[in-house]
């Protein structure tokens, strides 16, 4: 049965957190054994109090405030899914939203599918359907859906988005442990003639599980498209105080300089048990000083510094400059 709002009550709802997901979602059939008519479910469309999720498969808009962008889209493969070919594989940045990969856009309401024994692909308001083989060792199962794997996921999102788009991914899922780089470099050798295969492999080369974030990872190709020298990844600092190590997000050892990006999901990660996101902003002064007592020029940068690239690189390069020609008892040498 359905609440006054149009949701499933308790009794209804599966507690695993796949279920429970599906579960958010109202099919037509359910709906009209559950009590309601045509008219009832028109009205509840009219008043905002249903969002129609595809034609017949809808969801209480109270339900979209407790669920996150990735949850919204794995709610619609779960609608769209029954709709569309037994033999649909999900596929491209939909399978990355199965697998917890990290997106820097996290895909709408179009979901991707590849079809091998599709004759052809197509695009459509709500499926993009791809045409192409998929062997055995590169399907998985997840939440009941065949899904391409991590190394065949990332490499169809290289082929087809942006190299941004691409690295971001690729980054989050070596981070995660969920593919190594030789099965990334592999999975680009299966096919080396298919479509935007030869950016695929720029991406998997260049990919790095030393990012820890989505900034971290656009930091990284800012860095290397300004020309800027190469930075070591979660760089150890020592302590010139003896209170143990810092590690920062980026180290150049030879110009004595370290580079913190700082998202706002990073204080989040900083807080123990009772702490507030205050608490985490004075220990990190605290621990920049550490690192400054330690002779290292440090210079930091947010979001909006990666929305002007050409003066992020400028300030990085200032920083550089400077940790370059500061004198330090037992620096390493200077190139």
């Amino acid at each position: 049965m359905f609440d006054d709002a149009g949701a499933p009550l308790p009794a209804d709802i599966e507690m695993s957190a796949p279920a429970t997901i599906r579960s958010r979602l109202i099919h037509r059939p359910d709906a009209l054994s559950n009590g309601l008519n045509s008219d009832d479910i028109r009205r509840k469309v009219a008043r905002g109090e249903w969002q129609i999720v595809r034609p017949g498969v809808y969801l209480p808009v109270s339900q979209l405030l407790s669920i996150t962008a990735r949850q919204r889209h794995l709610m619609q493969i779960d609608a769209e899914l029954p709709h569309t070919s037994p033999d649909a594989v999900v596929s491209h940045l939909s399978a990355a939203c199965e697998l917890g990969i990290d997106l820097l856009r996290i895909p709408g309401r179009r979901v991707q599918v590849t079809i091998p024994t599709a004759a052809s692909g197509h695009r459509r308001p709500l499926l993009h359907t791809s045409r192409a083989a998929i062997d055995d060792d590169e399907r998985e199962l997840r939440r009941g859906h065949q899904v391409t794997g991590p190394a065949r996921t990332l490499v169809d999102i290289a082929r087809t988005n942006r190299f941004d788009d691409a690295l971001v991914a690729a980054d989050s899922a070596l981070h995660q442990g969920l593919v190594s780089k030789a099965e990334l470099l592999a999975a680009t050798d299966r096919a080396p003639r298919r479509a935007g295969m030869r950016q695929a492999r720029r991406v998997m080369l260049f990919a790095d599980g030393g990012a820890e974030s989505v900034g971290e990872s656009l930091s990284r190709l800012l860095i290397a498209r300004a020309a800027l020298p190469t930075p070591q990844i979660q760089f150890p600092v020592p302590s010139g105080d003896g209170h143990g190590r810092a590690v920062c997000d980026f180290g150049w050892p030879e110009f004595a300089t370290v580079g913190e990006f700082d998202g706002a999901e990073k204080y989040g990660r900083l807080l123990g048990p009772g702490e507030r996101p205050g608490d985490a902003v004075f220990a990190e002064k605290v621990r920049e000083d550490r690192i400054r007592d330690a002779g290292l020029v440090v210079v930091r940068w947010t979001w909006s510094d990666l929305d002007d690239p050409a003066h992020l690189a400028d300030r990085i390069r200032r920083a550089l400059h400077r940790g370059a020609a500061q004198d330090r008892p037992g620096a390493a040498p200077r190139r």
